[in-house]
Formats: structure tokens, sequence, C-alpha cells
């Protein structure tokens, strides 16, 4: 395994969250300054992460038992630090953007999505994209474009997230996560 772990970091240079020195100290760190940059609470990274809220406390005060690196890179992924890393930037707004596009005869901009964000407000003739990102898209990547429009816009992404969660409701949203973030 650590030679696995060594040759992945020396081949992709790797600057995720898997490094030479990595502990569980440094990674509950980095996951908790992740999660509160794209403005997540630990109830709702507990949720789309399926594990409970105890195991994400105990996770970024470095005290979690055997947590498993599959599960770890599922919460990484989730706030936008993958575990392994070519070291490009993704753009998160554009990949949520080629997804919830699919199939629609208007497509949404990446202003349209700046704007629903940030006010909570749906657009005529968007709503099907809008279902589509509350109902259908990986929670990873709407973590991830949250983070980087709160980024841009100077906003507190903890207030897009309530914006996101105020419309999933009033959508009837049935995915689970919205109700942890709200």
């Amino acid at each position: 395994m650590t030679m696995l772990i060594g040759f992945l970091v020396k081949k992709y240079s790797c600057k995720g969250l898997i490094g030479f020195n990595m502990n569980i100290l440094t990674i509950g760190a980095i996951i908790k300054n992740g999660r509160t940059a794209c403005g997540l609470t630990q109830k709702a990274l507990a949720e789309a992460s399926h594990v409970s809220r105890v195991t994400i406390v105990n996770l970024e005060r470095g005290k979690v038992g055997d947590i498993g690196a599959i599960k770890l890179a599922e919460i990484a992924d989730i706030i936008g630090t993958p575990m392994f890393s070519t070291g490009k930037k993704m753009d998160f707004v554009k990949i949520t953007l080629s997804n919830i596009n699919t199939s629609y005869k208007k497509s949404m901009s990446v202003s349209d999505l700046e704007k629903f964000m940030l006010s909570g407000k749906i657009q005529p003739g968007l709503e099907g994209q809008v279902m589509h990102l509350i109902d259908e898209t990986p929670t990873s990547l709407v973590a991830g474009a949250v983070k980087q429009i709160s980024a841009k816009k100077k906003f507190n992404a903890k207030l897009v997230w309530k914006n996101l969660a105020q419309v999933a409701a009033e959508i009837k949203s049935p995915n689970k996560f919205w109700n942890a973030v709200g």
C-alpha cells in the first residue's frame, strides 16, 4: 500500500490529501478547512458522505479510528479537496453546468447559475436545470460550484447553501441531504 501511494504521489505530483508525511491530525485540519470554505456544516457533510456527524467531528479533531481510504476520499471529494490530484484546478461551475444543461432547449449560463445560487430565485425557463441541480447533481459538484461562486462573488457560502436548501424545500426534493443543510 505504501508503495502504491508513493507511486501515485510521484507519478501524479499529488497535491491533494495524500502526501509523504500526512497524518490524521493534518488530514482532519484539511477536511475542516475545506468544509468551512465551502460553507457546509458538519451535519450536512455527514449526510452527504453517509457517515455520522460524530465521525466528521472526530475526523476534524484527528481522533477518528478506522475510517478507510474510500470513505475518506468520498468526504474529501465532497468538499472539493480530492485525495489524489493531478494539480489541475477544476472548474466546478463549468462541470456543474454541463451536468444540469443536458436535454434542455435553453441552457443555463454561468451568470444564470450565479444569480440563482446567490438569490435562491429560479429564473423562468430554467426550472428543469434547477431541479436537476437539486435532485440529481452529485454533492461534490454542487459544493465545488458553491465554493467557486462564493469566492468569486465574495459572498458567504453558508448563505448560498441556505438558498439552495430553501429551493429544495419549495420543490419538495426527496434528497435528504437538503434537510441537513437548512
